[in-house]
């Protein structure tokens, strides 16, 4: 007990694996608070000596410091909570612009939690990829089950534009389920096992010489076969983009051409495949295509995916009236509120634009825009952290969910994107050193 309390490695781990449960369970007060520990653990220390105990400042943190200034991925991850604060002179709704400062507050203090961290090594990732992969599937297994035993009715659910019960809000929790998948791809090709010491998340991957551990492989194809069954949109749209990205990644990075191209040709098949095979998918698909006629004719106010086109055609028109800076973060909620109920929108029911690009080219402008779409990049890019497929992979889940979503205006979506993105760029400046 008293090696854990000294370990600052030991407890950062530990509270990102709480970290991770408490995001697939939906349990926001303990993903809250698991946050806030990493960040006390970058301040603050236990000194134990014989039977004195103090709590101190981290003897690192100057170096802590240094190394947060010398990463300029870590200062850029910042910038969706400095969208909010910079746009708050032009937003009058206070109560609504400090809750977006709240919600997105994980942006600037986190990447500090995590410079200060000790080093992910790959064994390490590769646990909490496994971790996941398990977790997930458990989970996956309940969602399933429960789809079969009341089949009729969550068939009828799905034929009306609804989805199947999960324990979280089934978009961030298909979402989960697709980054499992890219995780599991990545331990069965890397044969991770915890018999040894040298598997990891590779560019490429290491062919380890014991076999594959068969668990990993069942568990992801099963989660495959799961994500069409639960047939939302967002997590398979995004898991079907990063698929393609990895197949062009192996196609101009890696020059193994006929892997790539076979891969972009199967992910191009698969929808196809699904829709002839997977009920659940068929139905969903057929339900998106109505709607979508409703919405073409202007009688789509009563069904989800009419109301999802309207509120980012709405806040288009809001960017469009301010193209510069926006109306303000902080004041977007009252200006979509109050043209719906000013009915420029058709008999519609209020939703905010359910398109991250839109939600912030409405709330800071052409400006705000360009900033937010750098700063997603940026630590791609930066020291070529494209290299990693898995990064890479990541981005594309992301970015895909950023269309059909306003995926980091929660506490879920933010803690789901800086999770994995912060504990990438982690490993990977690890790595490099």
């Amino acid at each position: 007990m008293q090696t854990f309390l000294q370990s600052y490695k030991a407890q950062a781990v530990t509270f990102l694996f709480i970290w991770l449960v408490s995001m697939v369970l939906s349990a926001e007060f303990v993903l809250s608070v698991s946050m806030i520990a990493l960040l006390l653990l970058s301040l603050f220390q236990l000194k134990i000596e014989g039977p004195k105990v103090s709590l101190t400042l981290r003897d690192t943190l100057r170096q802590n410091l240094r190394n947060y200034w010398q990463n300029k991925a870590w200062l850029v991850v910042t910038i969706p909570f400095l969208l909010v604060l910079v746009s708050w002179p032009w937003s009058s709704d206070l109560g609504y612009t400090l809750e977006r400062l709240r919600i997105k507050l994980p942006f600037l203090v986190l990447p500090f939690a995590f410079a200060s961290m000790p080093p992910l090594r790959k064994r390490e990732v590769c646990t909490i990829l496994y971790f996941l992969l398990v977790i997930m599937s458990i989970i996956s297994g309940y969602v399933l089950v429960n789809f079969i035993a009341n089949f009729d009715a969550e068939m009828a659910n799905l034929g009306r534009g609804g989805h199947l019960t999960t324990p979280s809000n089934h978009i961030r929790f298909s979402l989960m389920v697709a980054l499992t998948i890219l995780g599991g791809g990545a331990l069965w090709l890397d044969k991770f096992s915890f018999q040894t010491k040298n598997e990891a998340v590779t560019t490429p991957p290491i062919r380890n010489p014991q076999s594959v551990n068969p668990l990993i492989p069942c568990l992801t194809l099963f989660l495959f076969a799961f994500i069409h069954v639960l047939s939302v949109r967002s997590g398979l749209v995004s898991l079907y983009i990063a698929l393609l990205a990895l197949g062009a990644w192996f196609f101009l990075v890696k020059k193994r051409y006929l892997l790539g191209l076979l891969g972009i040709a199967g992910v191009a098949m698969l929808p196809v495949a699904a829709y002839l095979t997977v009920p659940s998918f068929k139905a969903k698909v057929d339900y998106a295509r109505w709607d979508y006629l409703q919405f073409r004719q202007g009688i789509g106010s009563n069904y989800p995916d009419s109301e999802r086109f309207t509120s980012m055609l709405l806040g288009l028109d809001i960017g469009r009236e301010h193209p510069l800076l926006g109306v303000g973060a902080g004041d977007l909620k009252r200006e979509v509120k109050q043209r719906y109920e000013a009915g420029q929108v058709g008999d519609y029911q209020y939703r905010m634009p359910h398109n991250q690009f839109v939600t912030v080219f409405a709330g800071t402008g052409l400006v705000g825009l360009a900033l937010f779409l750098f700063g997603f990049f940026f630590p791609l890019f930066y020291q070529k952290n494209w290299h990693n497929p898995l990064f890479l992979a990541l981005h594309g889940v992301i970015f895909t969910s950023f269309f059909v979503e306003d995926t980091i205006e929660n506490n879920f979506g933010v803690s789901l994107y800086l999770f994995f993105l912060l504990v990438g760029v982690k490993y990977l400046a690890g790595e490099r050193e």
